[in-house]
């Protein structure tokens, strides 16, 4: 379901609840209304293990790594608007032999920035495989480093909150499939299958409920970074 791993579910009656919902979605593919339990019983389930800002000492909840790792991506575009391609890369503080020259090692530079200080290593997975799969997709048309600059220079509101929100989805999406993974093989479901279903699910929820609300914050602002640094416990809390 996009992780590299399967991680044991916690054996608590939330967690069992969660579980049940996810047989529910297996059994009923692209029922809307079972995929809004699944989400209920999911945000449930993490309760107070999500993040909701402010200090980041307290590694483990979820939500954390997503906000870094949605941070530097918006700080990247943020920089590459103001400073160019090669005034954003200069100010990762990289030395000169450990620079990006082409939009693949831009990735894995920025992807690196995520994971060096987690310690919630299934936060920090999921994190990272939602951040390479919004970025490799949002570059891959590019060539050149130069190409990225115009692209993200170019880059309309609309656009960027459309990245923003694409980027929630796999991320949650990673975070539940490392949990549920081997779940649904028991039920001799593809994971695959299933995580398209609620990824296309949930990306319109997420347009319908939140589109209207970004346009109205400059994602660049004081402002718009508090509002990254909560969105995904923003996007469970929908369904509380």
């Amino acid at each position: 379901m996009g992780t590299s791993q399967s991680h044991s579910l916690k054996t608590t009656p939330q967690w069992s609840a969660a579980k049940k919902a996810m047989t529910s979605v297996i059994k009923d593919h692209g029922n809307a209304q079972k995929q809004s339990r699944l989400m209920t019983a999911f945000g449930t389930a993490v309760g107070d293990g999500l993040y909701r800002g402010g200090n980041r000492g307290g590694g483990g909840s979820f939500g954390q790594a997503g906000s870094r790792a949605l941070g530097n991506v918006v700080q990247f575009i943020s920089d590459v608007r103001s400073l160019g391609i090669g005034g954003a890369i200069d100010s990762l503080g990289l030395p000169l032999e450990e620079q990006p020259q082409t939009p693949r090692e831009l990735i894995r530079v920025i992807c690196g920035l995520t994971s060096a200080d987690s310690d919630a290593l299934h936060d920090d997975e999921a994190a990272v495989e939602a951040q390479e799969k919004l970025l490799s997709m949002i570059f891959e048309q590019c060539d050149s480093l130069a190409d990225i600059e115009t692209l993200l220079q170019q880059a309309d509101e609309d656009t960027i909150d459309g990245w923003i929100l694409d980027f929630e989805v796999e991320y949650i999406m990673e975070y539940m499939g490392g949990l549920f993974q081997s779940h649904i093989f028991d039920k001799n479901a593809t994971p695959e299958t299933v995580c398209n279903e609620i990824k296309q699910w949930l990306r319109s929820e997420l347009d319908n409920r939140l589109a209207d609300e970004m346009h109205h914050i400059n994602v660049f602002s004081p402002e718009g970074k508090a509002y990254i640094d909560t969105l995904t416990a923003r996007i469970l809390d929908i369904w509380q």
